[in-house]
């Protein structure tokens, strides 16, 4: 019963990663068009802010694979570092987008929450 807890936590965690927008001119932007699309194309990019993105795209893809991985023994390790690692890079590139990641945080913590009652 746990396991499917935490796997409805991770898929709802998942979406809210994706799909927080706001209204922007008559226009919504989400967190994955910014992530995905509109951030090669809004800065100019240095070194150490492709760097910061590619950490991103990657936690990202960590968050993604997390309900796959709920057997793993590094899962509660994973469980910790990817949102986080994925929360620090984007604070990092756009803090002004950062407030739209505050439900993906909320799920994040009722997750870890979860992860710690008992063994997986």
């Amino acid at each position: 019963m746990k396991e499917i807890k935490i796997i409805i936590l991770l898929t709802i965690m998942i979406l809210v990663s994706l799909f927080s927008g706001i209204p922007i001119n008559k226009n919504w932007s989400f967190v994955y068009q910014f992530e995905f699309l509109d951030f090669p194309k809004l800065h100019e990019t240095s070194i150490v802010d492709t760097i910061i993105w590619c950490t991103m795209l990657l936690s990202h893809i960590g968050i993604i694979v997390l309900p796959f991985c709920i057997k793993n023994k590094f899962f509660k390790k994973m469980l910790w570092y990817f949102p986080l690692t994925f929360l620090l890079s984007f604070l990092i590139l756009e803090a002004g987008f950062f407030i739209l990641l505050i439900p993906f945080m909320i799920i994040w913590l009722i997750a870890l929450n979860v992860s710690k009652e008992g063994k997986m």
